[in-house]
């Protein structure tokens, strides 16, 4: 009765309680191969008319939805070659159209992103950010963010061409900081920090070779004219900046004697004079002074 009305699955527990009960039962061994037939049968006139049903969604390219509907026929008609056959069709051509899909989807931001640079660069942040946000899983999403974060930082870059060239370096890192809120793994920020503090440093070498030439020319010009005092202090702040400097060291030594020799030549002179003064004072009124 169970088996005339289909119900598979009843009439098969029921055999299958029997045979545990009663092992290689004839009728039921018989009975339970019935079933198995009759099951597969159903399966398979089933798995047709699902076939059958899909032809619409074919004609559509809806490769998605026919995976949903042929995948779980897979479950109970494994061995079905036609429906095999089918499924790996489908999804054949479902990842096509994901691979088509995901070229017009780039082709379609790239061209909307350009436009976006060249006519109203003030608004990719904000759109690179919005792109991202709702396309995290996207790889193709990722390499375009990525893409056009590089473009908006050499857009800016060549934007500040004067800025960047000039001597201004405070003002240029200062904009370095601001390009690194952008992107501050981006290769272009790096070498354009790199180079600014590298010409910082040849512009700092440079004006300082500058102070020591000219601070040398006023050394030698003070030695020449007996100014020691002034000479010793001018070789001292050329030694500040460059303290390995010999020439400026022997120089500064130099001084320092001859000012020596000097200042002890003055208070000779002074103390001499000082005692002829005396003299002529004494000459000219003995008796206000005091003989000891």
């Amino acid at each position: 009765m169970l088996l005339s009305e289909k119900k598979f699955k009843q009439s098969y527990e029921m055999c299958v309680k029997v045979l545990d009960k009663i092992p290689g039962e004839p009728k039921f061994v018989k009975l339970k191969a019935k079933i198995e037939e009759a099951v597969e049968d159903e399966n398979i006139k089933i798995v047709e008319k699902t076939i059958e049903g899909l032809k619409p969604l074919w004609d559509e390219k809806k490769y998605a939805e026919i995976l949903k509907k042929l995948e779980p026929l897979l479950q109970f008609s494994r061995n079905n070659g036609k429906l095999n056959d089918l499924f790996l069709e489908a999804q054949e051509k479902y990842k096509k159209q994901i691979e088509e899909y995901k070229k017009d989807f780039e082709k379609n931001q790239r061209a909307r992103l350009t436009k976006i640079l060249q006519e109203s660069p003030e608004r990719m942040i904000d759109e690179l950010y919005f792109l991202e946000t709702n396309n995290s899983s996207n790889e193709v999403t990722k390499q375009l963010v990525i893409e056009f974060r590089d473009k908006l930082i050499e857009k800016k870059i060549k934007d500040k061409k004067e800025l960047v060239d000039s001597e201004k370096f405070d003002v240029i890192y200062n904009f370095v900081e601001e390009l690194k809120k952008i992107d501050d793994k981006n290769q272009r920020i790096k070498e354009l920090d790199e180079q600014t503090r590298r010409r910082q440093h040849e512009s700092q070498l440079a004006s300082k070779g500058e102070f020591v030439y000219k601070g040398g020319d006023y050394l030698s010009t003070l030695m020449k004219i007996n100014k020691y005092s002034e000479a010793i202090k001018v070789a001292e702040e050329i030694l500040q900046t460059d303290p390995n400097n010999s020439e400026v060291k022997g120089t500064l030594e130099e001084a320092k004697s001859k000012f020596f020799d000097q200042s002890r030549n003055e208070t000779v002179d002074l103390i001499t004079k000082n005692n002829s003064t005396d003299e002529i004072e004494y000459e000219k009124n003995k008796e206000n002074f005091t003989v000891i």
